[in-house]
């Protein structure tokens, strides 16, 4: 096979199963009150088919990953599109809302069957010259699905064909499998014999359950205390995972080679930073241009793609001008514009025109542009090519659960400073800022030290 076609189908599959996995958030979301009345049932109900979501997936997409560098990544890969295939198909078809929440859980699994393989398909079977580019390109699929999700949702709901949210993912599967299935009679993968950790996947899905109930929890005042509850339960459920994992020779995520290589660490740590910033920036400026421009929510729909548009843009811009070895130079910029981003944010005040918030959000999608290409690539290139399919999970689960916990947080403040917006906004940024700030100062240390 043609090298520049197999690249070109190998992107078109990492792409399409991230664009897919991350879209199908975004559209739910803006359907929970129609599907509420749809339903006939409480929006607690209703939440359940997001929860079940981002649970399946957040469970899931570590032991995938294995299974991934074990029997290959463009199997895995095929599952996911099967899987999260039919799971469409089937939330399209029913009209009860438990067989509903039963098929999200579905498709979620096969998110998570996409997620972890994405990255790794890239950087184990593209070709060197067009690796960067089509990290880039993956970046931009990450940035796409916030972006066209509301928006699509938005325009099917008013088509009064709600199976339409689902149903609009089977072509796109189909054309995934397609090109899956071509690879798959092309192609041989390098695989390993690593084992499935069953111990080690007990542990961490009762860590992230408890953990992203209990996030789900804290802007519900009478669920707050059973909230910090199961959030504490999760770090001790986390702490006794690194003990069990320390010395495990099938670890489902090694924790001592990350002990002897800090700077992955430190890569892994700029992830969750951007991924709860990210939550920070998708959550707070709509309260702000509704609640303090008085703006409508068409309006406040179009500025807030400032962040998403800065980031698809730019991504492709820093792959084109990154040959590979440019990783470490990007995160600096990225995480430096995403910090200047963040101060501008925080000195914005009503008195300003509204475009200027929509400016920073630009500034910060250009940031994002920058590092999301480049600390996935980071930590793809420091990882084994024997595990790049764990590596690639490892950084998407952390990824979530960091987007989790920042909308988290972000509501809680919102909650608390109900009656003073421009003071819970301010909070939730300055914590983002101080986290960046952090993450920066670890890229600095380590980069110092190794020159």
């Amino acid at each position: 096979m043609n090298k520049q076609l197999q690249d070109l189908l190998i992107t078109i599959v990492a792409g399409m199963g991230m664009l897919l996995s991350t879209l199908d958030t975004g559209i739910i979301n803006i359907a929970l009150p129609f599907l509420k009345e749809q339903f006939q049932t409480s929006t607690d109900i209703a939440a359940f088919t997001i929860t079940g979501y981002t649970l399946a997936l957040a469970i899931s997409i570590l032991p995938l990953g294995v299974l991934s560098d074990k029997f290959g990544k463009l199997k895995i890969s095929y599952l996911g599109f099967v899987l999260f295939g039919l799971s469409s198909l089937f939330c399209g078809l029913i009209n009860n809302i438990s067989l509903l929440i039963i098929g999200r859980i579905f498709q979620g699994i096969g998110a998570a069957a996409l997620q972890a393989t994405s990255a790794a398909l890239i950087t184990t079977l593209v070709s060197e010259k067009r690796k960067n580019s089509s990290i880039g390109i993956l970046g931009i699929m990450i940035g796409l699905g916030p972006i066209l999700g509301p928006s699509l949702g938005g325009i099917i709901l008013s088509l009064s064909f709600w199976q339409l949210i689902f149903l609009i993912n089977i072509p796109f599967v189909i054309f995934g499998i397609a090109c899956n299935n071509f690879l798959l009679n092309k192609l041989s993968e390098q695989n390993n014999n690593r084992q499935l950790d069953m111990l080690g996947i007990t542990i961490n899905t009762l860590m992230l359950v408890s953990l992203l109930l209990g996030l789900s929890l804290l802007n519900k005042s009478h669920l707050f205390v059973v909230g910090i509850i199961l959030i504490l339960s999760s770090l001790l459920l986390g702490i006794i995972f690194y003990y069990v994992e320390l010395n495990n020779k099938h670890a489902l995520i090694d924790i001592k080679g990350l002990k002897n290589n800090p700077q992955v660490i430190s890569y892994l740590f700029q992830t969750v930073t951007f991924g709860f910033a990210s939550a920070m920036i998708f959550l707070l400026p709509p309260f702000i241009f509704e609640q303090s421009y008085h703006l409508e929510v068409g309006q406040t729909g179009f500025l807030v793609l400032g962040a998403p548009t800065g980031l698809v843009l730019f991504s492709r811009i820093s792959s084109k001008i990154n040959n590979g070895n440019k990783n470490k130079l990007f995160s600096h910029i990225g995480l430096s514009i995403i910090i200047i981003s963040l101060i501008f944010l925080l000195l914005i005040n009503p008195n300003w025109p509204y475009q200027l918030l929509t400016l920073g959000l630009f500034i910060y999608g250009i940031g994002g542009g920058y590092f999301q290409p480049a600390n996935i690539a980071s930590i793809m290139q420091a990882s084994p090519m024997e595990i790049q399919g764990s590596t690639g999970a490892l950084q998407r689960m952390l990824q979530n659960v960091a987007i989790s916990i920042g909308s988290a947080i972000g509501a809680t403040c919102l909650n608390i400073w109900l009656n003073d917006l421009l003071l819970a906004t301010r909070i939730g940024w300055g914590i983002t800022l101080i986290l960046v700030i952090i993450s920066l100062k670890e890229v600095f240390k380590f980069s110092h030290h190794n020159s």
